[in-house]
């Protein structure tokens, strides 16, 4: 008597015959293919004549099998123009002074790769506005550091940080590779308050082409001050940050009336 050989279902895939496949086998073969990204996120999925053919099952099968991946998450129907896997989730950005919450900490946890490329480090004299955040004359020597941060090969965000010379000099070596709140926490420096700001922006040309996305897209922008235990700031920074792949969280903490 000979024995069964065992192979895998992705090989089964199109060379079933018709009734082989449970439901189940089926979405465990589309949730891989969605995993390895053969189904990219945002993507359009085969027909369900299609899927029925190419797996050798019935109507009621691949209804059954995209009905669980419904309910798990992973696709999205819409009536009239078919099945189409979702997107990454949103990148949640918790600002609460914490260097344990930095941005690539929060872009990773979406499940996207984070990568910092720098643009420029320039040395300039505070304008009126700069001087104020800052506390600090206008005209005093500062230096200012820009980059983009990407989530995995799409940039999602554009930073600028605005600093005295002392600490500039202290942080120049990890801008490039370490995210901010993380660079001055491996510094020794501590924030005990951040002050922000938010409002929205569009892009101009000039930003649009950092993105590759249309002049006038909808921004997020963010300033903050962190602020140390006497409470002079530390730093300007700046964050525009792509509506549709952020969402911002602040924490507020509740004073003691004690």
């Amino acid at each position: 008597m000979s024995s069964a050989v065992p192979h895998s279902r992705r090989s089964q895939a199109a060379k079933a015959p018709r009734g082989s496949y449970l439901y189940s086998d089926v979405a465990c073969e589309l949730r891989r293919r969605i995993a390895a990204e053969i189904h990219a996120p945002g993507t359009k999925l085969p027909s369900i004549a299609e899927l029925c053919a190419d797996f050798g099952v019935s109507v009621m099968t691949v209804r059954n099998a995209l009905r669980e991946l419904i309910q798990e998450g992973l696709i999205s129907g819409h009536q009239g123009l078919g099945v189409f896997v979702k997107e990454k989730g949103h990148i949640h950005r918790v600002l609460a002074g914490s260097p344990q919450r930095s941005i690539g900490d929060e872009i990773a946890r979406a499940g996207y790769s984070a990568r910092i490329d720098e643009l420029a480090y320039r040395e300039l004299k505070a304008d009126a506005e700069t001087a104020k955040n800052l506390a600090v004359r206008r005209g005093t020597r500062l230096f200012q550091h820009e980059k983009l941060t990407y989530a995995d090969d799409e940039p999602v965000a554009f930073h600028t940080v605005t600093l005295h010379p002392e600490l500039a000099r202290k942080l120049r070596s990890g801008f490039g590779t370490t995210f901010l709140f993380r660079l001055l926490a491996e510094q020794g420096i501590d924030i005990a308050t951040l002050r922000c700001e938010f409002g929205a922006v569009s892009l101009s040309e000039a930003q649009a082409r950092l993105f590759n996305l249309p002049a006038g897209f909808a921004m997020l922008r963010v300033r903050y001050v962190p602020l140390d235990a006497a409470g002079v700031p530390l730093l300007l920074g700046m964050t525009l940050a792509r509506s549709d792949r952020f969402l911002f969280e602040v924490d507020l903490p509740q004073k003691s009336n004690g």
